[in-house]
């Protein structure tokens, strides 16, 4: 269907169509094969649906149920297999000792996984504070320096 009502048919059917595009669309199933018969395919698709019961029927349920309750007849109480027990501790054995013994070192990229980092906070925090002190002391730094030129010229006129 290549006739643009895809969408106007489906709210037709289920009777969601205002009064206009409901008459719009009555107009064009009197040219429109292809949407004459997906409305006669939902009318009948919903039929069939009502027709079905949606309970499955005794015989069904009878078979899910003994087939569901075959596999412990017999049985009572816990269950335990040693066998699988023991298979399951010894792979867990297994995989620990392969875990254990498999010799890998840490990856250098995993910085975050060791003492290093707090290192590098600790570093980068120093680092921070002495900046800081610095930009405080900044009006005293030319002062600073021209009495150590003042001196150094000093030095040199009584080495000289």
């Amino acid at each position: 269907m290549n006739c643009g009502y895809g969408e106007k048919l489906v709210l037709y059917f289920y009777g969601e169509a205002d009064a206009g595009m409901r008459a719009d669309f009555e107009s064009h199933l009197l040219s429109c094969a292809s949407c004459r018969g997906e409305i006669a395919a939902l009318e009948s698709a919903g039929r069939w649906l009502d027709s079905v019961s949606g309970e499955p029927s005794g015989a069904v349920l009878d078979a899910v149920l003994t087939g569901a309750g075959a596999p412990a007849a017999g049985r009572s109480g816990f269950f335990f297999r040693w066998g699988d027990a023991l298979l399951a501790g010894a792979m867990a054995g297994v995989m620990a000792g392969i875990f254990a013994f498999s010799g890998l070192q840490p990856r250098a990229d995993l910085a975050w996984n060791s003492g290093l980092d707090q290192g590098l906070d600790s570093v980068e925090y120093s680092l921070y504070q002495a900046q800081s002190g610095a930009s405080q002391q900044s009006a005293d730094w030319d002062y600073g320096y021209s009495a150590l030129e003042d001196e150094v010229a000093n030095c040199g006129q009584t080495l000289g």
